[in-house]
């Protein structure tokens, strides 16, 4: 399996809590046998969509702009088996640096509308894209505080959601008194990370401890 990470924190090492999650996924899948490609976003310049649709129309599947997410990212991200999103809620919801990301994945969607059995219109993918798995952590206690991003990748990935790991109060997680806690938080992270790849979903009791 070829699992593709994509780490939008601005910050690194001990100062992000949200590459601290990832590392410990990445861990249990390349125990459980992935190939992982790890990528942080701060690392490379991926330039906003003009929305000149070029990608759509007179260069198909390919974007006019050369840059890190052209010539690196997006054949990566076609590849990929499985995506993990990796990002710290900001506004409730996705920060700036994966939403680029995401809105440069524009060339893997087709140019026409096709009519859906739910009744609703979408752009049919050029390409058999891979899972997706969404990682977040929040300041505020309460799970709710991610309820506006997980409606938000919900409706983005659709049927290709096949985890959603959120750890709210991740700042009170790192003080030396939740040191157990956290303990028990990075085992089922690395637990997480192999049942995504051996059964593609992450059981309940599982994400239970990491929430």
């Amino acid at each position: 399996m070829k699992i593709l990470t994509v780490n939008s924190s601005p910050r690194t090492g001990a100062g992000s809590i949200s590459e601290l999650l990832l590392n410990h996924l990445v861990q249990g899948m390349q125990k459980a046998g992935a190939e992982v490609c790890s990528v942080n976003l701060r690392e490379k310049t991926i330039r906003p969509c003009q929305g000149c649709f070029t990608c759509w129309t007179k260069t198909p599947g390919k974007c006019i702009l050369q840059d890190d997410m052209t010539k690196e990212l997006l054949p990566k991200l076609i590849e990929a088996d499985l995506v993990v999103y990796a990002t710290p809620l900001y506004h409730h919801t996705v920060n700036a640096h994966i939403k680029t990301f995401i809105e440069r994945s524009l060339p893997c969607a087709q140019p026409f509308f096709e009519l859906r059995e739910d009744g609703k219109t979408s752009h049919p993918m050029r390409y058999d894209m891979g899972k997706a798995v969404v990682v977040s952590v929040a300041g505020f206690p309460e799970h709710s505080a991610f309820d506006q991003m997980s409606a938000y990748v919900r409706f983005l990935f659709g049927e290709r959601l096949v985890a959603e790991i959120y750890r709210p109060a991740a700042e009170s997680m790192m003080q030396p008194g939740m040191k157990n806690r956290r303990r028990a938080i990075k085992g089922a992270l690395r637990q997480a990370g192999q049942e995504l790849v051996k059964h593609g979903a992450v059981q309940t009791e599982t994400m239970q401890t990491i929430n």
